[in-house]
C-alpha cells in the first residue's frame, strides 16, 4: 500500500477555503502552512495572533506565497470569543463557503483544575465546548461547499478513561484527574463525529459534508510542556528521541481533509504497530466500548448543547 505523504496533496487548492483552530505551534502551524502554500484560503484562528504569525514565519521558505493565509483572533475556550469569530466569518462576503473545518486547537493534562471565563473545566472548554459551538455557527457556510469536511482531533489518550460515570461529571467538579479528563475530552471527538453525522443525515446533508476524526500519533509539540504526572515527564524526556515531527503528525489531518478516498465517519491515524507513529490510514477507534457507546455520546451532546446554547437546526 502506498504511503500517504504531502506528495499526495493536490498542487493547486486555490478554489478551497479552510478554517483551522490552533495554528500557533506544532501540527496546527504545519496544517496552515501546507494548505496555504498550495493556494488555499486559510483562516487560522488563534488566541495569540502574534505567536501564530511568528510560527508561520519560522517554517515558511523564502519563495512561498502565503498571501491567502489570514490569522484571526479566537480564544476557543471562551464562548463569547467563539461567537465573535463566527460572526466575522458569517458576515465576510469574501468567504463564500468553507470547504474544511479543522478543529485542531487543544490543551493537555493540566496539572491542576482550571476553569474558563465561562466557568467550565479548561480542558473541556478548549478541546470540546468551544469547537462544538463553533461548528454549529459555521455550518451555514460549510454546507455551501460542493463537498466539505469537518475534522475533530482525538488521541490515543482516549484509552485512559475506564469508568462511564465520568460522563456524569463532565465539568470535573467532583474529581479532577488530569489525564482522565484529557482522555474524556479526546474521546469526545469521537462522540462529536458520530453525533454530528446523525444530525447531518437527518438534514439530508450527508452527501455534502463528511465528518471524520483523527489521531496525530505521538508528536513532538508544545502540547506536552505543561502536562501533569509521570506521563508528562516521560513524554518530555523522549520528545526529541522517539516522537514524530509536527510535519509527520500533521499528515493524518491533511489526508482526512484532502483524500477523497477517506470515508465519512472514518478515524484516521498512524498505521504503525503502536499507533504512535507511521503513515496515516483509516484505523479503529481507541477504547471502542466507551467511544462508541450511544448513551455516553448522548450525555456528551446534551452537556455541550446546554453549556454552549448551540443550535443545530439548519
Amino acid at each position: 500500500m502506498k504511503k500517504w505523504t504531502t506528495a499526495e496533496m493536490p498542487k493547486d487548492l486555490s478554489n478551497k477555503l479552510y478554517v483551522i483552530t490552533g495554528t500557533s505551534s506544532g501540527i496546527g502551524t504545519v496544517l496552515a502552512y501546507e494548505l496555504a502554500k498550495r493556494g488555499a484560503q486559510v483562516i487560522a484562528a488563534n488566541r495569540n495572533v502574534e505567536k501564530a504569525k511568528k510560527a508561520i514565519d519560522k517554517i515558511q521558505n523564502k519563495n512561498d506565497d502565503l498571501s491567502s493565509l489570514r490569522i484571526l483572533k479566537l480564544d476557543v475556550s471562551s464562548l463569547n470569543s467563539v461567537r465573535d469569530f463566527a460572526k466575522k466569518i458569517q458576515e465576510d462576503n469574501s468567504i463564500k463557503q468553507i470547504d474544511g473545518l479543522l478543529l485542531n486547537a487543544g490543551i493537555m493534562a493540566l496539572p491542576e483544575r482550571k476553569v474558563s471565563v465561562d466557568g467550565f473545566e479548561m480542558q473541556m472548554a478548549t478541546n470540546v465546548l468551544g469547537h462544538h459551538l463553533l461548528t454549529s455557527l459555521l455550518l451555514p457556510k460549510i454546507k455551501l461547499a460542493n463537498q466539505s469536511v469537518i475534522l475533530s482531533t482525538s488521541s490515543s489518550a482516549s484509552s485512559v478513561p475506564k469508568n462511564p460515570k465520568l460522563w456524569d461529571d463532565l465539568n470535573a467538579e467532583k474529581k479532577y484527574d488530569p489525564w482522565e479528563v484529557y482522555g474524556v475530552s479526546k474521546m469526545a471527538a469521537i462522540h462529536f463525529r458520530d453525533g454530528l453525522r446523525e444530525i447531518l443525515k437527518n438534514e439530508g446533508l450527508s452527501n455534502k459534508i463528511k465528518v471524520v476524526a483523527t489521531h496525530p500519533g505521538l508528536t513532538a509539540t508544545p502540547l506536552f510542556n505543561d502536562s501533569a504526572g509521570v506521563f508528562g515527564k516521560v513524554f518530555r524526556m523522549v520528545k526529541g528521541l522517539f516522537m514524530m515531527t509536527p510535519e509527520q503528525g500533521a499528515l493524518s489531518s491533511l489526508r482526512a481533509v484532502l483524500d477523497p478516498k477517506i470515508d465519512d465517519g472514518s478515524f484516521i491515524g498512524p498505521k504503525g504497530l503502536t499507533g504512535f507513529s507511521g503513515y496515516p490510514e483509516q484505523i479503529k477507534v481507541y477504547n471502542p466500548k466507551l467511544s462508541l457507546d450511544p448513551k455516553l455520546r448522548d450525555k456528551l451532546w446534551n452537556y455541550c448543547n446546554e453549556a454552549t446554547g448551540a443550535n443545530w437546526k439548519l
